[in-house]
Order: structure tokens, then sequence, then C-alpha cells
């Protein structure tokens, strides 16, 4: 019986040794919620964007969104990023990595969305860029498919620019060269249709037995 009260004490006096463990098991661990974006009033300052909260505070690395519905990002020093007129023209824009994706950014500061032509470096030949419409950050399956319905013209191999205009909807205006283009042998004339933000040029074959048009090159607006 002594025994037996021993042995129960000694479990007891266990459980209560291993309680306070079982308490530190249980610790939650909290992750920190992603940057969210707020609402900002925007001051313009030398050719600068800044966003200020409600509380009249200035917003840095985070997205901002004015009451009319741009949306920016604004950096550690709380300018927005935006693209350089000088550097890229009135329709080129400015490519940043935040959060692991790519955005674009006009000269205006406002996130692009759709098809547009820039780069992720001053050393990278501009490219087209698809952008999602609802998040901003580029779509890497869409970019893959629309480079391809735009790919550059060779004579091994002619690109039908049907997709991609198709893809690009309605022009603004389309200009036809006088003479002959310097593609295909001479036997065309290029083609150059501009929309809202991208220049489309093709060349349009001529001459007995000739077919569609094909892609020349995509640039951003001139």
């Amino acid at each position: 019986m002594k025994k037996t009260k021993r042995f129960l004490a000694v479990v007891l006096c266990m459980l209560l040794m291993l309680t306070p463990l079982a308490v530190v098991a249980e610790t939650v661990t909290v992750q920190a919620a992603g940057p969210q974006t707020v609402k900002v009033k925007l001051d313009k300052k030398t050719g600068k964007r800044y966003g200020y909260d409600k509380n009249n505070q200035k917003v840095t690395q985070q997205w901002g969104v004015t009451a009319k519905g741009f949306r920016y990002y604004f950096g550690k020093n709380g300018a927005a990023y935006q693209a350089d007129q000088d550097m890229v023209g009135k329709y080129g824009i400015l490519m940043k990595k935040i959060n692991g994706k790519y955005y674009g950014f006009d000269v205006s500061g406002h996130t692009v969305k759709g098809i547009r032509v820039g780069s992720v470096s001053m050393y990278e030949i501009p490219k087209l860029y698809y952008f999602n419409p609802k998040t901003g950050a580029v779509d890497k399956k869409k970019t893959s498919l629309y480079r391809k319905y735009a790919a550059t013209s060779t004579l091994a191999k002619q690109n039908n620019a049907s997709k991609i205009k198709k893809i690009l909807g309605k022009y603004k205006k389309c200009t036809i060269s006088k003479g002959n283009t310097c593609m295909l042998d001479g036997n065309g004339k290029d083609v150059t249709y501009t929309y809202d933000y991208v220049q489309l040029n093709v060349v349009r074959p001529t001459g007995k037995g000739s077919s569609a048009e094909v892609v020349a090159s995509i640039t951003a607006r001139q």
C-alpha cells in the first residue's frame, strides 16, 4: 500500500513538472499583416508626388489610392514611383519589383494596366508586358503568350499580325509608308497602328500572291 502511494506521488509530481512545458508548447506564432492600400491626399512637389493619410502623415513604402481612384506606390522617401518622361517618353513606363512582383508606373505615377512596353532595367531592351487589370502586377502567362503574338517576323518565319491586333483592339490611327519596306526583301509597305499606349508596326505584303500583314515590332507609343 505504501509502495502504491509513493508511486502515485511520483507520477503526480512528474505531471506537475510537465504542465508548464505543455503551456510553452502552445505558443502561437503571429504573422505580420501584408501592406494595405490606404486612402491618400496627393501633394505634388518639384515634379514628385507624395501621399498623406487621414492623419496627414506622409505615406512611405506603401500603396495609396486617391479619391479619384488612381493607385500609387510610395517609396522610402515618400515619393511615388513614376516614369521619367525625358528617358522613356510620354507613354513609357517605369517598372519596379514590389514584394516579389513587377509593376509598371506611368509618367504621372499611376499604376498601369493591360499591355504596355517597358523594361525592368536600363540595360534591357523594352519589351511587351501584360499587367493584371485588378492587381497591376505583371501576368507572366499572358505576357509570354502575347509576346509570341507580337514576335518580329523574318524571311524564314513570318508572324501573322492578326492575333496581336485582335488582342490590342481598336486602333486610334493607321499610317502607311509611301515607299516599300526594308523587310521581307522589300515586297510590301510599312504600316503602323497606333493605340492608346503602344504602336504595332507591321508589313503589308504587296504584289501577286501577297498574304496577310506580318509583325515587324511593338513599341511604346511615340
